[in-house]
């Protein structure tokens, strides 16, 4: 008789975003399978740390596992026992978006301003902003609610919250933004933050290309008046996902760096 304990944490990356992914073991023969369903639209790594009694696992557990999208209980290893007596494990799980074996960004990248062509829009906080960002490579274009917002680059959609229709300049509001978040081939994701209610024109698993229409800006969450506030991250396993600064194509075609704060930028 094979006496085996199963005690499993999950662990999800720490950011803002809940990823709906799961996985676990189930009993095979002298042994286990590992499972994980992933459910979101894009690929997942998955990193385990593994205790365990008199089992042996088929491939090295310490590896980064990649899990494709929309896969149902997909197999990343087998847990075998290795001599005939009781076995068992501990065992915790940590999920991020995208290949994180080899985690980078292509920072040559030239991304479009995020709205409609000819339009023009200031920026009235830029990166490491005095107001709220400090040590954060993000932007806020000051724009009407209702103005429409463009995509910055193509990608697939992983996430999308409209149904909120509360704005207050103060923290407690930080809650109800609306956005829509977009990731990247090389792995780095947009967010484009306080949409107006119902105003995105897009859903999660959708792939869109750059200056798509993607949805509307608003005066939602936190926030003082009607803006976009965009930003380029990098998700990461076990901390807080990191900002990354990006290229802007503006007048004239010409590149900038970094988006000066109270000056306007037409998109060409």
């Amino acid at each position: 008789m094979h006496i085996f304990f199963f005690l499993l944490f999950v662990i999800p990356l720490a950011t803002a975003q809940e990823l709906s992914v799961s996985s676990g073991a189930v009993p095979v023969g002298d042994g286990y399978d590992y499972l994980v369903t992933n459910n979101e639209p894009v690929p997942v790594s998955v990193k385990l740390d593994l205790e365990l009694k008199n089992l042996k696992a088929d491939v090295n557990s310490k590896q980064i596992f990649i899990v494709p999208p929309f896969a149902q209980e997909y197999k990343i290893l087998e847990l075998r026992m290795v001599k005939r007596d009781s076995y068992g494990y501990n065992a915790s799980a940590s999920y991020a978006l995208g290949d994180q074996r080899t985690p980078s960004y292509d920072q040559q990248f030239k991304y479009h301003l995020p709205y409609a062509r000819n339009a023009s829009w200031r920026v009235s906080q830029g990166y490491n902003g005095n107001s709220t960002h400090r040590g954060k490579f993000a932007i806020d274009f000051t724009m009407p609610v209702g103005t429409p917002v463009h995509a910055a680059r193509g990608g697939t959609v992983i996430q999308v919250t409209q149904e909120n229709s509360i704005g207050c300049a103060a923290p407690k509001c930080l809650e109800y933004a609306n956005y829509i978040k977009i990731i990247h081939d090389d792995g780095s994701i947009a967010e484009y933050t306080h949409l107006q209610v119902n105003g995105a024109v897009v859903k999660k698993g959708d792939r869109v290309g750059i200056d798509q229409h993607i949805g509307y800006s608003g005066n939602t969450g936190w926030t003082t008046g009607p803006h976009l506030h965009f930003t380029v991250y990098v998700p990461r396993f076990g901390r807080s996902s990191v900002t990354v600064p990006v290229t802007f194509v503006v007048e004239n075609s010409l590149l900038a760096d970094a988006l000066l704060e109270n000056r306007r930028y037409r998109k060409p």
